[in-house]
């Protein structure tokens, strides 16, 4: 019997949010309010929000809840119809209309000019995480250990080196790819094969990112936060003890982290310090736009955006 919304959203289940929202017609009410520098967009009902990404200037994409996916043209964001009423954890998009979203019970859909398609690939696990370094090669994680590799306009699922709860991937290239998961689990790919990397923790990991090739970060339950350098893992000190559950780095090294209870952490001179907060209820997913604003959102309902510096 599939086994599903463990491990990555046992955070998740800690705070409550599954299956809390109604069905429904959902619309996005345009007014917005301001909170501590933070523009905050309405969503009419409380479907919660688990992924945001921003494939142009002017275009971003928002997942949550119940199949449901929406559009940002600018200035509203606006419902978009898919093919699905599973959970939707995780998106990527290679270009404006050109994009990949993942979910619960091994759901993959892929959008092409506007037109979402679905994909039975024979797998019921949940899939967590999808991540794309270009239009022809990307990679899918989850439940199960479940690894699944998109090159040259189809999936092939890779061998894990061992078992457990993959919840977040990134790739800094074809050759150098992680994946982080349940109980401090760390995955590396050399391009053609997983192998398990040494990790200082035992605490359930929900995000990683990676700056550059030699240096990335890895974020989870209770405050931690990993950093590799050196080519190895290590603890580094968190300024809180609250579950961190996304981190995003832009293209000019300034990261944010985001978690339980609104907490929302700035990198700033080599350290990573608490900063105001748009909201008291949990963050799951931060990101940049190229327009140079900072995006989170997370259960309730609400998007939230604030002009960087």
């Amino acid at each position: 019997m599939k086994k599903t919304y463990r491990i990555f959203f046992a955070f998740i289940a800690i705070l409550s949010f599954l299956f809390s929202s109604q069905a429904g017609l959902l619309a996005v009410q345009d007014t917005a309010e301001k909170i501590a520098g933070w523009k905050q967009f309405n969503l009419s009902r409380f479907f919660s929000i688990y992924s945001m990404q921003f494939s142009e200037e002017n275009q971003g994409w928002a997942s949550g809840e119940n199949g449901k996916l929406f559009s940002f043209n600018g200035s509203s964001w606006k419902e978009t119809d898919i093919p699905t009423k599973e959970q939707i954890f995780s998106l990527a998009f290679t270009g404006k209309y050109r994009g990949f979203a993942v979910g619960s019970g091994g759901t993959i859909l892929s959008c092409k000019n506007g037109t979402w398609t679905k994909h039975d690939l024979g797998v019921d696990w949940d899939i967590m995480d999808v991540f794309f370094l270009n239009e022809l090669k990307g990679w899918a994680v989850g439940e199960n250990s479940i690894i699944l590799h998109y090159n040259n306009y189809e999936w092939r699922e890779h061998a894990a080196p061992t078992i457990g709860y993959l919840t977040r991937v990134f790739f800094t290239s074809p050759e150098n790819g992680w994946a982080v998961g349940n109980n401090g689990l760390i995955f590396h790919c050399d391009g053609n094969k997983w192998s398990e990397a040494a990790s200082p923790t035992k605490e359930n990991l929900y995000g990683v990112c990676f700056p550059s090739d030699e240096q990335g970060w890895a974020v989870g339950a209770f405050g931690t936060i990993l950093h590799f350098r050196g080519g190895r893992w290590q603890s580094f000190s968190s300024p809180v003890e609250n579950h961190l559950l996304d981190i995003h780095f832009d293209l000019y090294g300034r990261g944010w982290i985001v978690g339980a209870s609104g907490v929302v952490l700035s990198y700033q001179k080599g350290q990573w310090r608490e900063i105001p907060s748009p909201a008291r209820k949990s963050l799951y997913t931060v990101t940049t736009d190229k327009a140079g604003n900072l995006w989170v959102s997370g259960k309730g309902g609400k998007i939230f955006r604030k002009k960087l510096n």
